[in-house]
């Protein structure tokens, strides 16, 4: 298990390695574009070998690539279910060109056709990315906090997905998302059913990386409000939970600059006493 957070790539990605040094990561998560839309930067060979140089020399052993927010495989308008596809087939390809590990990514909304509909639409989505792709990036789906007609909510709806597209995709869990979907991860008990479901569905090989969050909100709350470690709704108890149980994970924060530092500490302390290290 390795512990890091989502670094800024102002002036470009290869800057992302040395920020997340900066704050304690031995891993890190970034987007390779705007996260709200526009061109992406080009990767060209100057860029790689860079990136690949300061990935080296500040001891970062992956990073992990955040898709756009705007994508959403669910939508109702064909030309956006299109450009979702182009726009997470090309971070799958670019994430390979910096040899980056995963690239996870949010479902999308579906605000005018029915569930079943929704999710139909958004695993033939998740397949058209997928179809004849040749590269190291691996494809994850993120589970959602289930907010209004948020797409991937539960671990049921991720195996339907997963199960109509492509076998090769993985899954990124939110410990914010999972407990405002209704998913207990903090008392011990609600924990152990929880476990139970992702292995009735995905099986928890399936599982790449946790995105680490507490959660400012309650259980079953539905609503994404990320909080630092400790300080939320979860509590330690739940991310105590996560690293027993998922010690070969890696962690990665999405919290806010302010204390993502105490709280990779916390996580590295927390590892070191209830993980493998």
């Amino acid at each position: 298990m390795k512990i890091g957070c989502h670094v800024s790539i102002a002036g470009g990605i290869v800057n992302a390695p040395q920020r997340a040094a900066e704050l304690g990561c031995e891993v890190f998560q970034m987007f390779t574009r705007s996260p709200q839309g526009g061109p992406a930067p080009k990767i060209d060979a100057d860029v790689i070998k860079k990136f690949k140089e300061e990935m080296k020399k500040y001891s970062q052993e992956n990073c992990y690539i955040h898709a756009p927010y705007y994508i959403n495989f669910a939508s109702a308008n064909k030309s956006t279910r299109e450009a979702s596809v182009r726009a997470a087939r090309e971070e799958l390809e670019r994430g390979s060109l910096i040899e980056a590990k995963y690239l996870m990514t949010h479902l999308g909304s579906a605000k005018d056709m029915s569930r079943n509909e929704a999710l139909k639409v958004t695993s033939s989505g998740i397949l058209a990315v997928i179809n004849g792709y040749k590269g190291r990036t691996e494809f994850l789906l993120e589970i959602s906090a289930g907010a209004g007609n948020v797409i991937g909510d539960t671990f049921e709806e991720l195996e339907y997905i997963i199960r109509n597209s492509d076998d090769r995709v993985g899954v990124c869990i939110d410990s914010a998302h999972m407990f405002a979907s209704g998913y207990d991860i903090k008392t011990k008990e609600g924990f152990s059913s929880v476990l139970n479901v992702i292995k009735k569905n995905i099986g928890t090989e399936r599982i790449k990386i946790i995105h680490a969050n507490d959660s400012k909100v309650g259980l079953n709350e539905h609503k994404d409000r990320h909080d630092h470690i400790g300080d939320g709704k979860i509590g330690e108890s739940g991310f105590k939970n996560l690293i027993k149980s998922f010690s070969e994970v890696d962690f990665i924060l999405e919290t806010k600059p302010d204390k993502v530092t105490e709280d990779i500490k916390k996580l590295k302390e927390m590892r070191n006493k209830y993980g493998n290290g």
